[in-house]
């Protein structure tokens, strides 16, 4: 009886086995990827706060704004109309949604040292959509201009960034 027991234990073991692999399935799965556009920014215009007149006793600052318009302190003359806001152009994946980042402040330079400072770096948006691949906007600052400032042409750089959300 033992020894029928274990034979019917085995055929059970086996049957059982047999079973599980007539029972398995596979399928195939897939990977993909979709690759956008780079997203690319590129300057049109630079911000200039035009040819300016410092007081002999007062510090003052001149405000380029993101449409281009110029305020300029009491206690300084602006003598040219030819300022401008800066102005960028992004490209990139079509309808997709961007972030603009601005410096807080750089300072720009004059050929002997002497520097002032740009701050209150504004942006017309703070994001945009790549309307057909494309899309602008413009920014605008503060130049300080201190008593007695040094004369001579200033200049200075800033770095403006664009990342897709």
């Amino acid at each position: 009886m033992k020894n029928l027991v274990s034979k019917i234990a085995i055929a059970a073991v086996i049957g059982f086995a047999g079973m599980s692999a007539a029972n398995a399935a596979t399928t195939d799965g897939t990977a993909g990827a979709k690759i956008i556009a780079p997203l690319q920014i590129a300057k049109k215009a630079d911000l200039y706060f035009g040819t300016i007149a410092p007081s002999l006793t007062t510090a003052d600052t001149v405000l380029v704004s993101v449409d281009g318009d110029k305020k300029c302190g009491a206690a300084l003359t602006c003598l040219t109309a030819d300022h401008t806001a800066a102005a960028f152009g992004v490209t990139g994946e079509a309808d997709a949604v961007y972030t603009i980042a601005l410096p807080d402040s750089i300072d720009i330079a004059n050929g002997n040292g002497d520097v002032m400072k740009v701050s209150a770096f504004t942006g017309s948006k703070a994001s945009g959509t790549l309307v057909l691949g494309a899309d602008s906007f413009t920014v605008g600052g503060t130049l300080a201009v201190a008593a007695m400032q040094a004369a001579g042409k200033y200049t200075g750089s800033f770095v403006v960034a664009v990342e897709y959300q």
